[in-house]
């Protein structure tokens, strides 16, 4: 192994204690994509993958990389843990299925290792499964022996004395396991989502879990907001230290948003300093954003916010389209690290806050707004979350706007979702299946888009190809759902009978131009983000609904349940068009 596998793997395996699942897997795949190879690397790659939520696409991997072939006692465990967290995507007789499937995976693991991790794991999805003797078997050597030299070891003697009923002595374990994990995120995480499966199952005590899982539970993900300023007099320093007091009187185990002059760059700072888990999300192309939001304060921001961009975790980009002068730009960045908050707290079994640097004078004047702070914390307090206002004053808000690239008088620009979808299989249909495709396929398609009414703003078609503007993310998903389950069964009289065939589909959310085609006279719906979602399709699995991340976030923002959105990577675009955050949208269910 190279040294500088070594580092990669430590790098990953530092960020998936940290609940930074996505990250992670960038990480070690862009590793391997470089060069860098090892057994441990391709093990953490897959572990970053399920840990992200995406079952179907671990397995994959884990197949496709020969990891159970190894006879690494994690690796093998690890084809458990993929299993256990499909079983619980489904809520029917395949859960049972699964979970079986988790179990024999976990006690093969165990035969071959005699380790106490598969042993636990195995003991408890045997109790899951209403075989309660089996479990304890396993769980009775595990708490005899006591063992508790790390995180882990603690973790695993609280889960043993939990399925042997001994709820009171694992809730006295628990809390040396709370003083092992320290800030590790993901590993309390992980110990939280066990132990209510436990509980919703019957397996334990649900009182003693619901108190270990206060004591574990992660620290809440923060998203920031806040005033522009410029550098240095008593409104910065009034500033730094109360946001300073804000982060000491709650602790957090990751921190995302913007990185502006003022306030933003102080919270990423001060989240560096700290070592809490920073993610950056820039709304449009970054020389744009550093002359319109960082050096508009002042040159002195610019190493200011360069240190914090390369020392953050992740930078997303709501969009890499330049600035045209365009509130949405702003709007799409901010709701999207609203989003990706969410979306952050869910992975870690926690919640969510919102931090807000206001200034009380500024506040007091001003009116209803759509872009800004005030916006900010409307959105999120409207949509039931908590915000933790940081009133400062005395701030300097004479700022230095560039100009910028206006559209022409009269332009409409708006925030839509935009869906494409094409018909895999199509350039295999002769000249006598092209009606039945037409009426039966295509018609189909109209008819669930006749479904949604006036939600869809827009719709075309060429060939086998779907072009829709939708008013909402939420529709959008359910309509490119409803496509992808009308076609699960083709049509008869096609021709097609065990060849792949189906819808392919992207979705995006992103700022749109409206206006009249000035050769035909039709509406036309176009911008960059009309062009980037038709980059999307083609590179789609054959079935399956991809989405991206401005998107993912705006379900994650809008409390949209029904949704799953699973992290597949980032991904080459077509026509060479760059790549891509995405992820696989599914239809989450009842259980």
């Amino acid at each position: 192994m190279t040294a500088s596998a070594a580092a990669v793997e430590a790098e990953v395996a530092h960020r998936l204690g940290q609940g930074d699942a996505l990250s992670a897997f960038d990480c070690a795949a862009a590793a391997r994509r470089d060069g860098t190879e090892s057994p441990r690397l391709r093990y953490l790659m897959v572990r970053a993958l399920a840990a992200s939520g995406d079952s179907l696409g671990a397995m994959h991997f884990y197949e496709q990389l020969g990891l159970a072939a190894t006879g690494d006692v994690d690796s093998l465990a690890l084809a458990g843990r993929i299993w256990k967290d499909e079983a619980f995507d489904h809520d029917d007789a395949r859960r049972a299925a699964f979970l079986r499937k988790a179990a024999a995976a976990y006690d093969h693991a165990f035969q071959v290792s005699g380790a106490d991790f598969p042993a636990i794991n195995a003991a408890s999805l045997y109790a899951m499964l209403g075989e309660r003797e089996r479990a304890a078997a396993l769980a009775e050597p595990i708490a005899a022996n006591a063992a508790a030299g790390n995180y882990w070891d603690q973790a695993t003697l609280v889960e043993a004395l939990l399925l042997l009923g001994r709820g009171e002595e694992a809730l006295a374990q628990a809390r040396g396991a709370d003083a092992q994990a320290g800030t590790r995120a993901g590993d309390r995480a992980s110990t939280c989502r066990q132990i209510a499966r436990l509980a919703a199952s019957g397996a334990i005590d649900g009182a003693h879990a619901t108190a270990i899982a206060a004591l574990l539970r992660p620290a809440p993900v923060g998203v920031y907001c806040g005033r522009m300023f410029r550098a240095g007099g008593a409104g910065e320093a009034n500033a730094a230290n109360a946001i300073t007091e804000a982060l000491d009187a709650q602790p957090l185990s990751a921190l995302i948003g913007p990185l502006a002059c003022g306030a933003d760059i102080l919270f990423a700072e001060a989240a560096l300093d700290r070592g809490i888990d920073l993610t950056i999300v820039l709304p449009f192309a970054e020389d744009d954003f550093i002359a319109q939001s960082v050096q508009s304060g002042g040159a002195e921001w610019l190493p200011r916010y360069r240190r914090c961009r390369d020392g953050a975790a992740m930078v997303h980009f709501a969009s890499q389209a330049g600035y045209v002068s365009d509130d949405c730009q702003f709007i799409l960045g901010s709701h999207t690290a609203m989003g990706l908050a969410k979306l952050r707290a869910r992975e870690l079994e926690t919640v969510a806050i919102q931090l807000a640097v206001v200034d009380p004078a500024v506040a007091a004047r001003s009116g209803a707004q759509i872009a800004g702070t005030n916006a900010d914390i409307a959105l999120w307090q409207d949509g039931g979350g908590e915000t933790r206002t940081i009133a400062v004053g005395g701030l300097d808000r004479n700022l230095d706007f560039p100009p910028a690239p206006k559209p022409p008088e009269g332009t409409q620009r708006g925030l839509y979702a935009i869906l494409f979808a094409d018909f895999a299989g199509f350039s295999k249909l002769g000249e006598a299946e092209l009606p039945v495709f037409a009426s039966e396929v295509m018609g189909g398609i109209g008819r669930i888009l006749d479904q949604f009414g006036d939600a869809v703003l827009f719709r075309n078609t060429w060939g086998d190809a779907v072009y829709a503007v939708i008013d909402n993310p939420a529709t959008a998903a359910r309509i490119a759902l409803a496509m992808q389950e009308r076609l699960n069964v083709l049509p008869a009289g096609l021709g097609l009978e065990g060849q792949k065939a189906g819808m392919r589909t992207g979705i995006h959310f992103g700022p749109i131009y409206r206006g009249v085609d000035p050769v035909v006279g039709n509406e036309l719906w176009y911008g960059t983000e009309v062009t980037r979602t038709a980059r999307i399709e083609p590179v789609t699995l054959v079935g399956q609904v991809y989405c991206t991340q401005p998107l993912a976030a705006m379900l994650a923002l809008e409390n949209a349940r029904d949704f799953d959105c699973d992290y597949v990577g980032k991904v080459g675009l077509a026509k060479d068009y760059g790549e891509l955050a995405l992820y696989r949208l599914s239809r989450r269910s009842g259980g």
